[in-house]
């Protein structure tokens, strides 16, 4: 079960004791933003002349716009997030994908050097005069 809080609050100099399941903290900041409206619809020089309902609807819509506002950015935000998520996935295909290429390349190295190492032995089995060899001179070109 679910415990409600009492939390006491101040809106424009007025406390307010709020009953709710929310935490203390998330009534008290949405007090301050409350009271942070009401604050800037007190500081228009229009405010002074209109009744309690019309500053009411004021302020709904001052909050409905910032949730709106809000709303929207998240949304925005959550498109961008998705684009960056496909951009990754995109990303570790390619990646996988060059990493294999990698490997065969390796492979393919790999076996390239072993034939060229046999054909050097093979050549000098069958050529090599007087103690000569070529194997320093295919070492010499491969470092290059």
């Amino acid at each position: 079960m679910t415990k409600t809080n009492k939390v006491d609050v101040v809106i424009c100099g007025e406390v307010i004791t709020l009953k709710s399941n929310e935490e203390e903290a998330h009534l008290q900041r949405i007090a301050r933003y409350i009271d942070r409206k009401l604050v800037e619809l007190s500081e228009t020089n229009a405010s002074a002349s209109i009744n309690e309902r019309v500053r009411t609807l004021l302020i709904a819509l001052n909050v409905a716009d910032d949730y709106f506002k809000a709303s929207d950015s998240l949304a925005r935000t959550k498109a961008t997030n998705e684009k960056y998520v496909h951009e990754l996935g995109r990303m570790q295909q390619e990646y996988a994908m060059l990493k294999e290429k990698f490997h065969e390349m390796q492979a393919e190295l790999a076996l390239t050097k072993a034939k060229l190492d046999s054909f050097v032995a093979e050549y000098e089995k069958h050529h090599a005069k007087d103690g000569a060899n070529v194997l320093p001179l295919f070492r010499k070109i491969n470092t290059k």
